[in-house]
């Protein structure tokens, strides 16, 4: 576990990198520029205010009207130029922090969104919460505080150099009697500015250091509840069907105790410190005025430098008291941060778990030969649970294998390994040369028009619409044969079966060399099973076929079976005795066509008889 530190450092050495990084390093650099010469113009406004407050308080002393006008003039000058001056620094701050936390957004999701990464950190860490949430909200927060945090310490320090020089012109000597001891102090107001501010700081940090855990633990929360609502959103149906609301109620309603938890224990310690930071707050106005008086009673200074010296303690005392006025801020940064790290952190130990070469995990390479070959492949959960003992599988192009098992034996994990997204385990697969095509029980539909979605991932570009159509019409989707170019949610629209013959579709217009199918057909009836099947078969017969299910009548269309059988180190991959060609196949089935009455050809035939007309 990192320290806060190591967080710290962490974080830097990540994020850092926006001013670093080719097509991004110049603007960052310019606008940080940027924010260094107005937070410097600033400063020089607030002296300016600064020596103003000491000429318009002496000609009121002084009852000089003509003074005072003059300086009512200066105040409209000063007035403007801090205006002018806070509004493009407020800009430049706000493209930074918007560049910085799009850069950093990037970067994450590049390492998120890889390699089925983002699959696989949903399996391996487990305290690993809600990897949207930090990406979306948490980046946000670390970045847009880190840049606001950078330009108030850099305008404290600004602040602090040019005003202690005030002060400590301002304060003079302060003859101090200690018994018979006596000295005078030089720059008296400035140490007891310093003092002032160094006694809130520490007792900011005591009563404030919990809030920092505290801001994380309840960020976690907030993203629970989120995360109930998405599921509950995109799960509508089911829900709704199995009547499931009380339940989902009841999961809200433990999120949101989770979430009360973590925000009462925020409060309290938000309590302990706002009931300091008041105070200072209301002591903040008096106090320079009391430290300023000795020198204002004893006429060493006149009204306009009690007002200037105020003043000048008072920024003085900002500067130093940066920790005070922005720790509950600070604790929430904190927390963002660490969740940040976290997030990089699993992803690091996870590429070092997949690309270590020394490191056990599976091996997926492309082989020279056209040909799909697993190699003493042995397949494990996450925590080292053992799932599949070690395989030994070789498949020639255009074979069609079919593989069997009971539910959790791992069928599905195999796909997953020769996909290249399962990397816990050992031994090699090498795959075949031609183009692969995955095809997951729930098909993925990305936001956007149906044509999208029928060549996803690919981008639909000169790509016949009668193409299109025709394929459609092939599956059974007819009537949406017209509507290649609505947008519409199609996972929601679209019921299961109408999924799984998009994702059909989807494999004839990219025609692969190689398919494999998880459960691809089971949300679809017989008929409609053995038309995609046949399909396959007529439209893509040097396609090989892998098919993961259980589901009568798959047999008829593979040539081979393979059957996951329980055993004491896993599950054993074994082949079924009496391999069968689809030519056999689809003798019987011409067979039975010529024993009927003289009527259509045989596909002809083949397809009435499917689609029940």
């Amino acid at each position: 576990m990192e320290t806060p530190q190591s967080s710290l450092r962490t974080f830097a050495a990540l994020a850092a990198g926006y001013w670093t990084a080719p097509g991004h390093r110049v603007i960052a650099w310019t606008l940080t520029a940027g924010m260094v010469l107005f937070g410097a113009i600033n400063v020089a406004v607030a002296l300016w205010l600064n020596i103003w407050n000491r000429d318009f308080f002496n000609a009121l002393e002084k009852r000089d009207t003509s003074m005072l006008v003059e300086q009512l003039y200066m105040l409209a000058a000063i007035v403007v130029s801090a205006g002018v001056a806070v509004a493009i620094h407020l800009h430049i701050r706000r493209r930074l922090q918007i560049n910085w936390r799009g850069w950093l957004t990037q970067v994450t999701t590049r390492r998120w969104l890889h390699a089925g990464r983002q699959y696989q950190l949903g399996l391996l860490a487990d305290e690993l919460d809600n990897p949207d949430g930090r990406i979306a909200e948490d980046i946000r927060v670390s970045t847009e505080l880190a840049i606001e945090f950078a330009q108030t310490i850099l305008q404290c320090i600004l602040q602090l150099i040019t005003f202690l020089s005030v002060l400590w012109v301002l304060s003079g000597e302060l003859p101090i009697t200690i018994g018979t001891y006596e000295f005078s102090l030089p720059g008296y107001m400035v140490w007891a500015a310093v003092l002032y501010a160094l006694f809130g700081s520490i007792l900011t940090y005591a009563l404030g250091r919990g809030l920092i855990e505290a801001g994380n633990v309840r960020q976690g929360r907030e993203a629970d509840v989120r995360s109930v609502l998405i599921r509950a959103r995109e799960n509508a149906e089911g829900i709704a069907l199995m009547r499931g609301e009380p339940d989902e109620r009841m999961r809200l309603h433990g999120a949101m105790g989770d979430l009360r938890q973590a925000w009462h224990a925020q409060t309290r310690g938000q309590g302990s410190l706002a009931l300091l930071t008041s105070s200072l707050a209301y002591l903040a106005p008096v106090v320079p005025l009391v430290v300023a008086l000795p020198r204002y009673l004893g006429g060493e200074l006149q009204l306009g430098g009690l007002m200037q010296t105020a003043q000048a303690f008072s920024n003085v005392q900002w500067a130093l008291s940066w920790l005070i006025d922005n720790f509950p801020r600070f604790a929430d940064w904190r927390a963002s941060v660490d969740r940040v790290v976290q997030l990089h952190t699993a992803l690091h130990d996870l590429e070092d778990t997949i690309e270590t070469p020394d490191g056990e995990h599976i091996e997926v390479t492309t082989g020279g030969a056209d040909r799909l070959v697993l190699r003493e492949v042995g397949l494990s959960r996450p925590d080292g649970e053992a799932l599949v003992a070690e395989a030994e599988v070789e498949i020639q192009p255009g074979e069609r294998v079919l593989i069997r098992g009971q539910s959790g034996s791992g069928k599905s994990t195999i796909m997953r390994a020769i996909a290249g997204v399962w990397p816990w385990g050992r031994g090699s697969v090498e795959l075949p040369k031609g183009a692969i095509a995955f095809m997951p029980q729930k098909p993925y539909f990305p936001l956007g028009t149906l044509r999208q979605a029928m060549l996803y991932p690919k981008k639909p570009e000169d790509v016949d619409d009668e193409e299109l159509r025709e394929a459609l019409h092939k599956v059974g989707l007819d009537h949406l044969r017209g509507r290649l170019d609505d947008e519409e949610r199609w996972d929601q629209i679209l019921s299961g079966g109408e999924q799984q013959r998009v994702a059909f579709a989807r494999v004839l217009m990219q025609r692969p060399a190689w398919v494999f199918m998880d459960e691809a057909t089971s949300a679809l009836d017989e008929a409609g099973q053995a038309n995609v099947m046949r399909l396959l078969a007529e439209d893509l017969p040097e396609t090989a076929v892998i098919s993961i299910g259980h589901r009568p009548g798959l047999e008829a269309f593979h040539t081979r079976e393979l059957v996951l059988e329980p055993g004491e180190d896993g599950a054993n991959l074994r082949a079924r005795a009496g391999e069968r060609g689809l030519r056999d196949i689809y003798r019987r089935m011409s067979a039975a066509s010529r024993a009927e009455p003289a009527g259509p050809g045989f596909w002809s035939y083949f397809r009435r008889t499917l689609t029940g007309r």
